[in-house]
């Protein structure tokens, strides 16, 4: 995972650019961070990586929320969607105990088991790394709601304007944010969320849903494009506008706490 090296990239990054990442003011609500890793595997051999991150990397980061590392974290299986087969994540409050956690995390890994990020690495061989910050979702601007294990989830990775991102976290905020709570409430939703870039590849925002299968996933998700389309017809056209291309993936949950 070349942890050090990973580290010290985002570090510059982040004085790079600390307006991207920069400390929360005293009257904002707390926004976690969420650092994502999406990898590339061996079809053939995905399903021992996932008996790897089990019986290896579950646990550890189980004690990691036990005891306030991290505050959660999820290990998601690919159903459908591009080149990414597996991803994982973990959350925190701040980007300084996202950083720190991913030095304790690996170091742990270690300590367990020396062999289980060679045996993990020649089966997934290629990664993507992301930073992610909540914006807002069906927790609020200050939490992100972890999924529970053995429910479906919808991703969708979008390319936005960097000069307009915040204006579509804006009509996100105002205009679709009722909708989705609304199915959330009437219980076809589980969760949702939206997310902004903080670190990574191409990709500004991050919108997921998430219920108890992919058919009600996708049917109430259907239901909230088919609203926003005739109840919220410009606003629609503008935020696809701004956010103009994305990747879709559906994702089964296969671990979390």
């Amino acid at each position: 995972m070349q942890r050090s090296l990973m580290c010290a990239v985002l570090m510059l990054t982040i004085l790079a650019a600390p307006a991207v990442v920069r400390a929360q003011q005293d009257d904002e609500p707390v926004r976690p961070f969420v650092y994502s890793t999406y990898y590339e595997c061996d079809v053939a051999d995905q399903e021992l990586a996932d008996m790897i991150w089990k019986s290896v990397q579950a646990p550890i980061y189980d004690e990691a929320v036990d005891d306030g590392t991290i505050s959660g974290w999820g290990w998601l299986v690919h159903h459908t969607g591009g080149k990414w087969r597996r991803a994982s994540y973990y959350v925190a409050p701040t980007i300084e105990a996202l950083l720190t956690a991913q030095e304790t995390l690996g170091e742990r890994v270690q300590q367990a088991d020396p062999q289980a990020s060679a045996r993990f690495s020649r089966i997934c061989g290629a990664h993507d790394d992301y930073i992610w910050q909540s914006v807002t979702g069906s927790g609020g601007e200050g939490s992100i709601a972890v999924s529970q294990s053995g429910e479906a989830g919808v991703s969708q990775y979008m390319v936005c304007k960097m000069s307009e991102q915040e204006r579509a976290d804006e009509l996100v905020r105002t205009v679709f944010a009722p909708i989705y709570d609304g199915l959330v409430a009437d219980g076809k939703l589980s969760g949702w969320g939206w997310l902004q870039h903080s670190v990574g590849g191409e990709y500004r925002r991050l919108f997921t849903i998430r219920g108890a299968d992919h058919a009600t996933v996708l049917e109430a998700w259907g239901e909230a494009v088919n609203e926003m389309s005739e109840k919220h017809e410009a606003e629609t056209k503008e935020l696809n506008e701004i956010c103009y291309s994305h990747q879709d993936y559906m994702w089964d949950i296969a671990h979390r706490k």
